[in-house]
């Protein structure tokens, strides 16, 4: 009965994180005028996409794809650059996929203690970013090169400075990301986090980051 049970339930949770990538969830954001936007997130695959058969030679072959597929069926993606990450950053922090992180943006929605955090530095930020996310650069959280900024970052995420160090009493919950999984940004953010005590099991870390998710299709916005 309780395998019963908790089949159904692990069934249950798997609909309901597939239904966030088709119905989407709508998610608010300010853009760099200060004017309220939203913006639905959701996988779209271009009408003449769907018919593109599912095969070797397609999706992998050549130069990625056949060149009878349409153009705006094809991604680009850049994958020489950075370090490649391990899939772990550390055993308490849990790595996220794509369904995690609309799942979180979900939850965040009705919840100012959760952060969907965008670690690189500004100009990639106001380049393209995922809706939602708010940025804080890696560099300010390097609290003897950027203090100032160090200091503004530790208010946006519930960090309080004390006299006798920090106070991680309202330390928000962090989903942090960069470019990819070769990208070092989000990896440095966390570990300047952990090394001044921030709470290990309030960070999650989306590491395919915004490469992973423009390459399924996912919308992004441009703050700028």
């Amino acid at each position: 009965m309780k395998k019963i049970i908790l089949s159904s339930l692990l069934t249950s949770l798997l609909l309901s994180a597939a239904d966030l990538q088709s119905t989407g969830i709508e998610v608010a954001y300010t853009d760099s005028n200060d004017e309220d936007k939203t913006i639905v997130i959701k996988r779209e695959t271009p009408e003449n996409c769907k018919t593109v058969k599912f095969s070797p030679k397609n999706i992998l072959g050549g130069n990625l794809v056949d060149a009878k597929v349409p153009e705006n069926c094809k991604t680009t993606v850049i994958t020489y650059l950075g370090k490649i990450s391990p899939i772990k950053f550390s055993p308490k922090i849990e790595t996220y996929g794509e369904v995690e992180v609309l799942e979180f943006m979900d939850k965040a929605s009705d919840n100012e203690n959760m952060l969907l955090v965008d670690s690189r530095t500004v100009d990639w930020y106001l380049n393209q970013t995922i809706p939602s996310a708010i940025n804080i650069p890696f560099i300010h959280l390097n609290k003897g090169q950027y203090p100032d900024d160090f200091l503004d970052a530790l208010d946006t995420i519930g960090v309080e400075v004390t006299e006798n160090g920090y106070d991680f009493t309202n330390a928000k919950e962090l989903l942090l990301f960069c470019n990819g999984v070769w990208c070092g940004q989000s990896p440095l953010s966390m570990k300047n986090l952990i090394s001044i005590g921030y709470p290990e099991e309030k960070l999650k870390w989306y590491r395919g980051g915004i490469q992973s998710w423009l390459s399924l299709g996912l919308p992004s916005i441009k703050p700028n």
